[in-house]
């Protein structure tokens, strides 16, 4: 590590700290391969049930790839299973166009009847599965539209314009309402002004027919199913399983920067410290099921795994084995923050997640420079040995060359250049090539002008 850190004082504590790291190593990536495992191996919660069955499948946060993922495959198991009627509850504040255009295409190619019922709020790309329901229930003070695309682009809005507008067609509803939804610049007469987004409450959508009644809640949707399609339901409800739950609440835009900076604070713990241990763990972890989640959720897949890991690698390389900064460290940190692009739901997202983990790695060298420097824990991992004549340290001066040949010791690990004792005068010196570790016996094999040059014996 640059600068002077010592992480162990001889070679024998330099080599247990090796194996140390190594051992928790091994341990910590087993045990991340098995949470990754039982991840991947969680599905949905509830049993299969035939017959007769309304199927409620929750759309309900943040629209990303995950939770499309859960609704196509609920719709494929409702269908397996016989049900009669597939219900979308609907409370959403939007989200990613791209998973609202996959739930929307499941709707409909579903093969049995589909109907949405806006249980809270319908925004967004919770608009566009709205429309994608043959029909369309609302609970009293619940909304639907607000469905301007971010960002606003020429390209962006008509491609969204169009989607909505065709699903609102193809169900047979009011294709300038839903334009409002997302065009300000669209004026109807008597309901939106230019420069409005257009937003309805549930009495207004069923006045405008874009919404078929308000009904108080799931019971009384129900009911109200049962008579129109003269059959007796029962009410069965698709949740998510752990593994799809746990990987919503990682991409939240919230926790994913959390746990990045968890990450990088552990591995600079380490990094700072000999050895392996919790804050290490914790690190590993931590990024462990950052990553799981984003894959549980659809976002990623292995290839950010794979371009984090060596960027990892080569930062280790870095700082335990190269000295000083060079190419190891630049391609490392280049492949970690190339591997949470690969990883985010969306480049703006990154950025964000890689700002917050900076601040806070930064954050953490101030403690450890400042806060444990009080302490003098500081001390343990920074050289402090003022090299003076009071130490019998002795300046480069002429007739170095009666050290030629002479047998020392190293006093400072020599990385090449350190501090040597030949018959207690301490001289500066460097070694031939390659580190030579602190107690090392070592012979002066060239000596030019003040330039001692060692080697290791």
């Amino acid at each position: 590590m640059p600068g002077g850190i010592i992480r162990c004082k001889d070679e024998a504590r330099f080599t247990g700290g090796i194996v140390l790291k190594s051992r928790y190593l091994r341990i910590t990536c087993c045990l991340m391969m098995i949470i990754v495992g039982f991840l991947l191996r969680t599905g949905l919660g509830s049993a299969e049930t035939p017959g007769n069955d309304i199927v409620f499948i929750s759309v309900k946060g943040q629209i990303e790839p995950g939770l499309a993922g859960f609704v196509e495959r609920s719709i494929a198991r409702a269908e397996n299973s016989g049900a009669g009627k597939i219900v979308l509850e609907i409370d959403t504040p939007g989200g990613v166009i791209t998973a609202a255009q996959s739930i929307k295409n499941a709707i409909f190619s579903a093969k049995i009847p589909t109907a949405a019922f806006v249980t809270g709020q319908a925004k967004s790309a919770g608009v566009l599965i709205s429309l994608a329901g043959e029909k369309i229930y609302m609970m009293p003070g619940s909304s639907i539209g607000a469905a301007e695309p971010v960002p606003n682009t020429p390209k962006i809005l008509g491609s969204w314009i169009s989607d909505l507008e065709s699903a609102a067609s193809a169900r047979g509803r009011s294709t300038v309402i839903v334009r409002g939804m997302a065009d300000r610049e669209l004026v109807i007469k008597d309901l939106k002004k230019a420069g409005e987004i257009l937003s309805l409450s549930a009495d207004k959508a069923v006045e405008l027919g874009l919404a078929d009644k308000v009904v108080r809640n799931r019971n009384a949707l129900v009911a109200e199913l049962e008579v129109a399609d003269e059959v007796t339901y029962r009410p069965v409800e698709y949740k998510p399983g752990f593994g799809e739950t746990l990987a919503w609440w990682t991409i939240n835009p919230f926790i994913s920067p959390i746990l990045l900076l968890i990450g990088f604070a552990g591995l600079i713990t380490e990094a700072f410290a000999p050895g392996f241990g919790v804050p290490g763990i914790i690190g590993l972890a931590s990024l462990g099921v950052y990553f799981a989640g984003h894959m549980m959720a659809g976002v990623t897949g292995w290839l950010a795994v794979f371009v984090f890991a060596i960027g990892i690698t080569a930062l280790l390389l870095e700082i335990f084995v190269i000295p000083g900064f060079g190419a190891a460290g630049l391609l490392g940190l280049g492949m970690v923050v190339w591997s949470v692009f690969l990883a985010s739901t969306s480049p703006l997202q990154a950025v964000i997640s890689l700002t917050v983990a900076l601040a806070g790695s930064i954050v953490m060298l101030y403690v450890f420079i400042k806060v444990l420097g009080r302490r003098g824990m500081w001390d343990r991992l920074v050289l402090g040995t003022k090299l003076n004549t009071a130490t019998g340290y002795i300046t480069p001066k002429k007739g170095m060359g009666k050290y030629q040949g002479m047998e020392g010791t190293a006093v400072t690990p020599l990385r090449p250049a350190g501090t040597a004792e030949f018959a207690g005068d301490r001289v500066d010196v460097v070694s031939e090539g390659g580190f030579i570790p602190a107690g090392a016996p070592i012979r002066v094999i060239l000596v030019e002008g003040s330039r001692v040059v060692v080697r290791k014996l």
